[in-house]
């Protein structure tokens, strides 16, 4: 059994939404909720693992640790918490919570300009992959852009991230372009970024 009861309970955020997930006896269950502070920590530890398996291979590990320190550092992290919802931009990190209270995933997103929302990270632990709780971290995340007017959503997923990749596309999202998203030491491209969308 699963629900997802959209609430305003915010002066900041016209929508939040509340998802608790239930797959029958003995299946845990998951509450998917805005982050709280005192959270960064465990945001920061999901999101570092999710960026490193799903760049290995395709950005140099010197590139994988720069960029994890620089977006999932627990100050910053604490930073976007407490500042969630304060402009369409930025509309706060979501998560994902056991029964148990720990973090088992994250997302976070906002509008970029005019109407259309943009996924800027999702994550969550690999061992539940499968289980819908990346569907519901996007769920909250299109619910809150809708809220404050997106028609449409976008994402950039490093092009051959085979884990982010068919996700969205199963989720009708369709590649638009492709992009430099990395760049080396000396200048080149290391990698690319294939930007997506749907019709939300």
């Amino acid at each position: 059994m699963s629900g997802l009861l959209l609430e305003a309970r915010s002066r900041r955020l016209p929508l939040l939404c509340f998802a608790i997930v239930a797959r029958g006896e003995g299946v845990p269950s998951y509450e998917i909720r805005l982050a709280r502070a005192g959270e960064e920590e465990a945001i920061c530890d999901v999101c570092r693992e999710g960026f490193a398996v799903s760049s290995d291979g395709l950005l140099t590990s010197a590139n994988i640790e720069r960029r994890a320190q620089e977006y999932y550092n627990p100050t910053r992290v604490r930073q976007e918490i407490a500042t969630a919802g304060d402009e369409p931009r930025w509309l706060g990190y979501v998560v994902a919570v056991s029964e148990a209270g720990g973090v088992v995933g994250a997302a976070g997103g906002g509008i970029s300009e005019g109407t259309a929302g943009n996924v800027y990270v999702l994550y969550l632990d690999l061992a539940l992959r499968g289980q819908g709780i990346g569907t519901l971290l996007l769920d909250f995340v299109t619910e809150q852009q809708k809220s404050v007017g997106a028609t449409e959503q976008w994402v950039s997923v490093t092009e051959g991230n085979n884990l982010g990749i068919p996700f969205y596309l199963a989720r009708g999202f369709v590649v638009r372009g492709r992009v430099p998203y990395v760049m080396a030491d000396d200048g080149t491209v290391e990698a690319h970024a294939l930007r997506m969308s749907r019709a939300i």
